[in-house]
């Protein structure tokens, strides 16, 4: 439906509304009753008229942002926004969730790290409500630039309140594999473990975790332990509507590859198990 539309039946359904409840004392007990509601009821209609005009006051105000998304004119939006927080100074946070996912909508992520270094300068207090989008460009430089990415990650996850900070801490642990920095990364995905992750991020790490398994017998313990009850807990199709419901994160959609090996990972080991069981076990049977 036109947000035109949507807009003129909101007005429509509300007024109409308002005034059946105003009007009703006037058609069910007539006029001399209908003066004494009013009388004693005018500031209720006089606030309901005062936050009318403010919800329309916020929709016209924004009609041409509203009209932009409803016509995915991502290259319009991002230079109504760029024109807000760059020449306006107008940094709210919903401009700038807005301009980023733009800028990833229409794969311009090397201005998200303009608009990083801007905000560092103008309001750094937004750097870590939006830590985690901030850092996408990371992300898809890692491989070439895993430096970077275990600078910006390891300062990131250490913000106070800071938001996904988990998600923070495995970008951080896949800078710190990538540049084969291997006891620190294992410290940083077993921490990771023990503050109780998202399920993806669990498995996540449990798998990141097995690649350390063939030498350290007490750590192969535990991955085993951690990836059985990962499949206790969720079928396949289960899974997949797990990872389908958090791909609100960025790294889910980046990662999608890596995300998938890891089940394939947790459900194939499973399969080993079931078809090569263990020595004593054979022996019961």
């Amino acid at each position: 439906m036109k947000f035109k539309t949507i807009y003129i039946l909101f007005n429509a359904v509300i007024l109409i509304s308002f005034g059946f409840i105003f009007l009703m004392p006037l058609l069910l007990l007539g006029s001399d009753y209908f003066t004494l509601f009013v009388s004693k009821n005018w500031i209720a209609g006089v606030l309901f008229l005062v936050t009318l005009i403010i919800i329309n006051g916020y929709f016209l105000g924004n009609w041409k942002l509203f009209r932009l998304l409803e016509n995915e004119d991502w290259h319009g939006l991002i230079r109504m926004l760029e024109q807000r927080v760059y020449q306006k100074g107008r940094m709210r946070r919903g401009s700038i969730k807005m301009l980023i996912n733009a800028y990833v909508v229409t794969s311009s992520v090397n201005k998200i790290s303009g608009l990083e270094s801007h905000l560092r300068e103008k309001k750094p207090t937004l750097l870590k409500i939006y830590a985690l989008q901030f850092g996408i460009p990371y992300l898809l430089k890692m491989k070439d630039d895993p430096k970077s990415a275990e600078t910006y990650f390891g300062r990131a996850a250490e913000l106070k309140s800071v938001p996904h900070r988990d998600w923070l801490r495995w970008s951080y642990a896949s800078s710190l594999l990538l540049q084969r920095q291997f006891e620190a990364a294992k410290v940083t995905l077993l921490e990771l473990l023990d503050s109780d992750p998202d399920p993806v991020l669990e498995l996540l790490t449990v798998h990141g975790l097995s690649f350390f398994a063939n030498v350290d017998p007490e750590l192969a313990e535990r991955v085993e332990r951690e990836r059985r009850s990962l499949v206790g807990r969720y079928t396949s199709e289960r899974w997949d509507k797990k990872i389908e419901s958090n791909s609100r994160h960025i790294q889910i959609v980046l990662f999608n590859g890596i995300i998938r090996d890891a089940k394939q990972w947790l459900f194939d080991q499973t399969a080993d198990t079931s078809e090569n069981p263990p020595e004593a076990e054979k022996t019961v049977h």
